[in-house]
């Protein structure tokens, strides 16, 4: 990359230009997120983060009651009584941001966080493809919308003048070659250096356009190389580019096959030990993942992806065997050339840390036990279980493989579901039996509703037939795939026992028992 190294007023930075968007007050935003800071809006209360007593970060509130970075939190209480407080978390912010990165890398090609809730983009094939700096800048707004979240925006030649931009206004675009023009009159406080800032103040230079003006040579002298990179920043050529080729490469891990691997045991040989490098690479970033996309690639082009997840995080074993089931499960129809691992939740490793008296999510030896058997009898031989929406008794209890995620479940409401209590037993799926009249002809749930008829007779699933002494219903239950209209009953033998029946197609079908 070359850089011009002339001073004249037009100089540009060779490269292209740079978006950055910022989101404000990115640490208040995340505790508001989380719960640590008490919800905004337009009477919240103020709010600031705060370390080793003094505050880091505050919202406009707190700003507008006099509250600055870097006050000592009693100063900052006094200014604001009503001042919400929480404590820094750069670890909760950072896994938040991921969000923000990939809405944007949905509508741009390349970002690059830079921290304190920033991020800069390439703006050539963005402006190219969406035919102009604003319009990619919308898109880009457009893909923050879904989270919640508003940015500021800037653009300019180099990445300095885009940071300065964003922070001046929701969008600034400094035109082509301006760069200088628009930094000439900021104070020299926005280089960041305390102790360069101070340097030039006493030396009567107060603005980045003054700096801008003096030669290289003095600014060798005075300030060292430190003093040169700030020179440049001043004059428009920061030489920082947008650099995403080790975006997200320590979070993901990608392997390639030549030959390609043909069984389960030569995978899991292959990948135990990338598989551990890459545990051990989010584990010194103080990070562990609870959800994991695996995507497998064939020779011929054929690709299974399933997302995994299992009760508290992903250990380097646990992701070995996910590929391996995966594998043999899937239909690639040719030798595998590509795995890929792509966290698709990444936690903090103290939320998954056990007390001082051990436990947390699931005792190890437990999850250690349930593995144990998946291995023995199959992946899908361990199942759990979890509340699910639906009409159908079935419905309202989802079993899930061990370590699989569970499919989404769409809202309620649900008319038509049999409310609490619920029957005990639960047939998947629903078995056959009889429910017949005093002549001994099957019952039409028709003739029920409009009570023509009464079940007299009951035929359990492998069981003697029973006399029917009390039922209740029909009730409609609008099932297309189990007919245009399903009706249920509830029923109780001449053994005690209540079931509850399904009616579809002219057959009856038991859809539970009562213990």
């Amino acid at each position: 990359m070359t850089i011009e190294t002339t001073s004249q007023a037009g100089a540009r930075v060779r490269g292209g230009r740079i978006g950055v968007l910022k989101v404000p007050d990115w640490s208040v935003v995340v505790a508001r997120q989380t719960g640590a800071l008490p919800a905004g809006g337009e009477q919240g209360s103020p709010g600031a983060i705060v370390h080793a007593l003094r505050v880091v970060a505050c919202d406009a509130e707190a700003r507008a009651d006099g509250v600055r970075v870097g006050m000592r939190v009693r100063d900052a209480q006094g200014a604001s009584p009503m001042l919400a407080l929480a404590p820094a978390d750069p670890v909760g912010e950072a896994l938040a941001f991921e969000r923000v990165v990939r809405a944007v890398l949905a509508v741009v090609p390349t970002a690059q966080p830079i921290g304190d809730g920033a991020l800069a983009f390439r703006m050539r094939g963005a402006s190219r493809f969406y035919g102009s700096e604003s319009r990619a800048i919308e898109a880009v707004r457009g893909a923050l919308a879904p989270l919640g979240l508003t940015a500021a925006f800037g653009v300019a030649d180099d990445r300095f003048s885009a940071e300065l931009a964003a922070g001046a206004g929701a969008e600034t675009i400094v035109p082509p070659g301006r760069s200088r023009e628009f930094l000439s009159s900021l104070p020299v406080g926005v280089l960041g250096d305390d102790e360069l800032p101070s340097m030039l103040h006493r030396l009567g230079v107060h603005t980045l356009g003054g700096f801008a003006q003096l030669p290289d040579a003095s600014v060798r002298d005075r300030f060292g190389e430190a003093g040169l990179v700030a020179l440049a920043r001043a004059r428009g050529l920061d030489d920082r580019r947008v650099d995403d080729s080790g975006l997200g490469e320590e979070r993901v891990l990608r392997l390639a096959f030549e030959p390609g691997i043909e069984g389960v045991h030569e995978l899991a040989l292959a990948v135990r030990e990338p598989v551990e490098r890459f545990v051990r690479q989010l584990a010194e970033q103080r990070l562990v993942c609870s959800e994991i996309r695996i995507v497998m690639r064939g020779e011929e082009g054929r690709v299974s992806e399933r997302l995994w997840r299992q009760p508290g995080f992903l250990r380097a074993g646990d992701i070995v065997d996910r590929m391996r089931w995966q594998l043999g499960e899937s239909d690639l129809g040719s030798a595998l050339v590509e795995v890929q691992a792509l966290p698709e939740r990444l936690d903090a490793d103290v939320e998954h840390m056990p007390g001082l008296w051990g436990g947390g999510d699931i005792d190890d030896r437990t999850k250690h036990a349930l593995e144990r058997l998946q291995g023995m009898l199959g992946r899908e031989a361990v199942l759990t279980a979890r509340p699910g929406g639906g009409r159908l008794l079935a419905e309202r209890g989802v079993l899930t493989p061990w370590g699989d995620a569970p499919a989404p479940q769409a809202a309620g409401p649900w008319p038509g579901a049999l409310p609490p209590p619920r029957p005990a037993v639960v047939f998947r799926p629903p078995l056959p039996v009889r429910l017949l009249d005093a002549a001994g002809e099957s019952v039409d749930a028709a003739a029920l509703d409009e009570r023509q008829g009464s079940p007299a007779a009951f035929s359990p699933p492998a069981s003697a037939r029973r006399r029917v002494v009390a039922w209740a219903g029909p009730w409609p239950i609008r099932r297309r795939e189990l007919g245009d209209v399903v009706h249920r009953v509830q029923i109780l033998d001449g053994e005690g026992e209540a079931w509850v029946l399904l009616h579809a197609d002219g057959s009856w079908l038991a859809e539970g028992r009562y213990a």
